[in-house]
């Protein structure tokens, strides 16, 4: 939670300034008791100064045009390097998709050559006994014999156009489902931590935001404790002019104004620092300066059921979980891609040729001529099974990290609902009763003025009074920005 003294170290120098007040001037209450003087009309602090708590936050709060969460979040999911880095593994898997899809089609290949060879001597067979003009068949009796010799030419120029179709029958069976499989719940996997990513980023966003917020709520309790103190140095030296109290009181009233000078300093650093963070955050390189569109008294609810139901949510909503449950669908596809590379492959295939020469032609001639061919392909290597084996180990040990990594993650997410909803149930009994105490803080701050006004209280019952609501105001704006902070939280660990 913003605001707390565990997260926000900027914060907690405010408390501490706040709490040194109260330190600092109580006390003297214990070593120098109140003493009684004659009634007197100090000059009356400026109206701003006596002004509730809300009086002075509504005037900063829920500005119209200001800034406010949900924008800090848009601004934040357009520009963070986080995302930008999940989209672009979004993409990648996106592309393996389609890789693993392609592999569904018959692979088909074109091959052009040329090839040129070496001369040798011509090749003959024979001679050969013919009977020229005498037709096909048994030579007639009487018939004129000659010796022909049959040669072979040698032609060097060699051309050759060939297309293949191989369709990978096996495959479809063993490998290509599952490796398209794995690639599918790889990009799923993907997306659903790009969800989880936005969602921790908009939680980083909102706590930062509200830092801010709480940075500039501090300032204005800090600017009217230092308008009140100013009031208490100058009621103190009417009183010192008069006669009527000693110099230590008006000392005390200076310190305090030191004090609540050096706290409104403070506050005013953790503001500007608070507002350069968000301004980087957002790649917000305007000057113009943020007002506050928020309302804190409008803040969002919700329900604290038992932290069992809170945790069963959780576990099924969140998008870590549903991104760890893709990834390890993904190696468990991968696991039987890699085992079916140990199996036989069964291949059928198809090749047209178109070759000058063609081989398939005797003798050889050198014309372009057509040929083709047709099969079935059994293949199968030891060093496939080798390669295919160690493979399969790798993913079942990939796939055995991964279940280990969802188990823990499912552990960390019930203590994340249960911290969350422990500290929203925290802050809000803190609002409760951070406000009933402002309201009595504000009370006898107003019965203490009253009674110093009159002679009737010490400076020193005066510097408690505003330490005290000093104190309160701190803690009802801590409690106020808690019960928003928390909300958020909350609801980032129940997957909403």
């Amino acid at each position: 939670m913003i605001g707390t003294d565990r997260r926000r170290p900027g914060v907690r120098k405010l408390r501490r300034s706040g709490a040194l007040l109260i330190t600092a001037f109580s006390l003297p209450v214990a070593a120098q008791p109140a003493p009684q003087r004659p009634a007197v009309d100090p000059k009356p602090a400026a109206d701003a100064s006596n002004a509730t708590l809300d009086e002075r936050l509504n005037k900063i709060l829920g500005q119209p045009g200001g800034l406010s969460s949900d924008q800090v979040v848009e601004r934040a999911d357009l520009v963070h390097p986080e995302l930008e880095k999940k989209r672009a593994q979004i993409a990648r898997a996106a592309a393996e998709v389609d890789r693993s899809l392609v592999a569904y089609f018959p692979r088909l290949t074109f091959i052009a050559r040329y090839t040129r060879l070496s001369p040798i001597d011509q090749q003959s067979l024979g001679p050969v006994v013919a009977a020229p003009g005498v037709p096909q068949g048994p030579i007639p009796p009487g018939s004129p014999l000659v010796n022909v010799p049959i040669q072979f030419p040698s032609i060097l120029n060699q051309y050759w156009l060939q297309a293949n179709l191989t369709i990978p029958i096996s495959d479809y069976l063993f490998r290509i489902r599952q490796t398209h499989g794995a690639a599918t719940r790889s990009e799923e996997a993907a997306e659903a931590s790009a969800i989880g990513a936005r969602r921790s980023v908009a939680l980083q966003a909102r706590k930062l935001y509200f830092s801010w917020v709480l940075a500039r709520l501090q300032r204005e309790v800090a600017a009217q404790a230092v308008e009140q103190a100013k009031a208490h140095v100058e009621a103190a030296k009417s009183l010192v002019e008069a006669g009527k109290s000693s110099k230590t009181d008006l000392l005390r009233a200076e310190a305090q104004l030191g004090n609540a000078e050096l706290l409104l300093e403070r506050s005013r650093g953790m503001a500007e620092v608070t507002e350069k963070q968000l301004r980087i955050l957002t790649k917000d390189t305007r000057d113009q300066p943020y007002a506050i569109a928020e309302d804190l008294s409008a803040a969002r609810t919700q329900s604290l059921d038992q932290d069992s139901s809170l945790e069963t949510r959780a576990l099924r909503t969140r998008p870590e979980l549903k991104a760890l449950d893709r990834r390890l669908g993904s190696l468990d596809m991968q696991r039987s891609a890699a085992r079916a590379g140990s199996y036989p492959r069964l291949e059928a295939f198809g090749n047209l040729y178109y070759a000058n020469p063609n081989s398939r032609y005797v003798p050889q001639v050198e014309r372009w001529n057509s040929s083709w061919d047709t099969g079935l392909q059994l293949t199968w290597s030891p060093n496939d099974f080798g390669a295919s084996s160690a493979a399969a180990r790798a993913s079942q040990a990939e796939y055995d990290e991964a279940q280990a990594e969802r188990s823990a993650l499912a552990d960390s997410i019930r203590t994340e609902v249960q911290a969350a909803a422990q500290k929203l149930r925290e802050a809000r009994l803190a609002e409760q009763t951070s406000a009933r105490v402002l309201s009595s803080a504000e009370e006898a701050y107003r019965s203490t003025r009253e009674l110093y006004s009159l002679g009737r209280a010490s400076m020193v019952e005066l510097i408690d009074a505003q330490s005290e609501l000093l104190g309160a105001r701190l803690e009802l704006i801590n409690a106020r920005v808690g019960v928003r902070v928390g909300t958020y939280e909350l609801e980032h660990a129940l997957g909403r």
